[in-house]
């Protein structure tokens, strides 16, 4: 890469940084036309595009990156999850395999892709993501969270509510731990305590 683009990059990355996000991008359109293969021009595009809720434009940047460098366990994560928040979770089962595969002591790489499994209907195949993810970080709450999800989604109640419990006690002020788990206290007709 020339001196001139890598100083194009590291402006356009400054003005992502900064929130300036118009700036970023025409910097990076700039690099992009001169250098069409420009692996981080790329990458960080497609953060200013998931960024702007543009998911599907995040995700082709990402496909772009991923053919360049095919081996690159954060993008195959940014790539799923991209074409997972755009509504398109069968096409992003590959890139989670492939980032699960490429770095699999990552917990969020295992949260996000029981997240998909999850929306595609696979409860008991996405609880199996989330104990990974806990494997990794026993504290992760977020997993904690979505085990009590998909366990509510089996009707496996009790279990639920202690996946809840979890969550709440490594973060106690955590409004989805406590709305989820009104939703099954409900669904257990015990009314008060919901």
């Amino acid at each position: 890469m020339s001196h001139q683009l890598q100083l194009m990059l590291q402006q356009a990355i400054q003005a992502f940084e900064s929130g300036n996000l118009d700036s970023a991008e025409i910097i990076l359109k700039r690099v992009l036309q001169v250098d069409s293969k420009n692996l981080p021009a790329l990458h960080v595009y497609g953060f200013i595009k998931a960024s702007q809720f543009n998911f599907r434009e995040a995700a082709d940047l990402w496909i772009r990156a991923t053919r360049i460098n095919p081996n690159d366990a954060f993008i195959h994560y940014n790539l799923a999850k991209a074409l997972s928040d755009s509504g398109n979770d069968i096409k992003a089962i590959a890139h989670h395999k492939k980032a699960v595969e490429l770095a699999p002591n990552n917990p969020e790489t295992w949260l996000n892709y029981g997240k998909t499994v999850s929306n595609l209907g696979s409860h008991e195949i996405a609880l199996d993501y989330y104990k990974k993810a806990l494997n990794i970080d026993p504290n992760y709450v977020q997993a904690n969270l979505n085990i009590g999800v998909s366990l509510h989604e089996l009707k496996r109640y009790e279990e639920a509510i202690t996946a809840f419990d979890k969550a709440l006690s490594l973060k106690p002020d955590y409004a989805e731990a406590w709305s989820n788990k009104g939703a099954t206290l409900n669904e257990l007709k015990r009314y008060e305590e919901a």
